[in-house]
């Protein structure tokens, strides 16, 4: 067998098997944690963490500082605090099982304009003898 027909082969052995080397990593879910968190008492801090998951090639990331962080109840837990991503507060309400999100825009400039890739858990929030709280 001649060189170049070696080398064909060769080629063509590394592009089967490595077909996304090329490719740019691709965001297909986020893990938001922790998840199932309680906070008793206003004022209180809780850090969240978002790890991406990616294909080509498959790993996982943090993602933390990037995502946009949202909470369904910013009166009972919110994200304002800017320098530090992912750090929740809780404010003078109650609620079980609140959902918050850590979400990845396509085009982050327009977001309705693209997609979304988001992330979810939950975090209950009661007050110390409120019994108004569940």
């Amino acid at each position: 067998m001649n060189r170049s027909w070696f080398k064909l082969i060769a080629v063509c052995a590394v592009a089967v098997l490595l077909p996304n080397c090329g490719a740019n990593k691709q965001l297909v879910s986020i893990t938001v944690s922790p998840s199932g968190a309680n906070i008793t008492g206003a004022g209180l801090n809780l850090q969240f963490t978002a790890v991406g998951n990616y294909i080509h090639p498959p790993v996982t990331q943090d993602i933390t500082n990037t995502v946009v962080w949202k909470s369904s109840a910013d009166q009972i837990i919110s994200f304002s605090t800017p320098n530090t991503p992912g750090l929740a507060t809780s404010g003078l309400g109650c609620g079980t099982n609140i959902p918050v999100t850590a979400t990845v825009y396509s085009n982050p400039s327009n977001p309705p304009a693209g997609t979304a890739i988001i992330g979810t858990a939950t975090v209950s929030v009661k007050q110390v003898n409120d019994p108004n709280c569940p």
